[in-house]
């Protein structure tokens, strides 16, 4: 499978849990613990406090302030309850489903998503019952940013995590990529070796013959005479290449089949 593609047949499925079950329940330990921290929180905050109530948990770093929100995180689009239920749902089943599946993923890339899921489950539930989404968390130091809550935190802090592995995905493949065209662009120019045996037949006759050759340098009273005999020379160099004369049985067959053609011919 490539890179998030999303292509699995039934034994596949079959190889994951059977492989990889151990893997998913540590990632369902993780979801488990988000989703009840973040739950835990809120209804303690909502037992304890009223909303618009506020008190200092850290001097001059961070308050606790009990507000509710009808819209996304961090107090975006407000008064959208329904719809933000139904886009979180589909949203949560398609990441889920990419958890089941892309079991090869990098492991950063799957705890990003995995934070995103815990957390978005939490503000799901929410929106569900009661309704809306339950704050309490500011910033003591910038009153103007948005009072949020453990859900949101863990949606925020993974998707940051999830552009910087995406990025590093991009970098690596972008790198494999170049690497495998330069493999490619030097090869090509690389001239092919010719094999000698391909060579025209006049640089080298020795090597496309099929018959045997002796080598013998040249002497005075050396003749080159008849077909079957080659003299080679380059300078003052030089040396004659002859044809292996036939030996004495192959030669008595050839006499005999040429007194048997001179019969046949009478």
């Amino acid at each position: 499978m490539g890179k998030f593609g999303l292509k699995i047949t039934k034994q596949d499925v079959k190889d994951i849990l059977k492989k990889r079950w151990w893997v998913m329940l540590i990632e369902l330990a993780v979801i488990g613990v988000i989703l009840l921290i973040d739950l835990l929180t809120k209804n303690h905050i909502e037992k304890t406090m009223y909303i618009g109530q506020s008190h200092t948990l850290i001097k001059g770093f961070i308050d606790i302030t009990f507000t509710v929100n009808t819209g996304a995180g961090f107090g975006i689009f407000a008064g959208n309850t329904t719809a933000l239920t139904v886009v979180t749902a589909i949203v949560l089943v398609v990441v889920s489903v990419f958890l089941l599946i892309a079991q090869k993923e990098s492991e950063w890339l799957r705890v990003s998503l995995l934070f995103i899921v815990g957390g978005g489950i939490g503000n799901l539930v929410d929106r569900i019952n009661p309704g809306y989404v339950r704050d309490f968390i500011q910033f003591a130091f910038w009153e103007e940013f948005a009072i949020f809550n453990v859900a949101d935190i863990f949606v925020t802090v993974g998707t940051g995590m999830l552009i910087v592995v995406l990025i590093v995905i991009l970098f690596k493949e972008g790198q494999k990529n170049k690497k495998e065209f330069e493999e490619q662009q030097a090869s090509a120019e690389q001239p092919a070796m010719q094999d000698p045996l391909d060579a025209p037949v006049n640089l080298n006759p020795m090597l496309k013959s099929e018959n045997d050759y002796n080598f013998a340098e040249p002497s005075d009273n050396t003749e080159n005479g008849g077909d079957n005999t080659e003299t080679h020379g380059n300078g003052a160099a030089t040396f004659t290449v002859s044809e292996v004369a036939p030996s004495g049985e192959e030669k008595n067959k050839e006499d005999k089949s040429a007194e048997i053609d001179d019969a046949e011919a009478e």
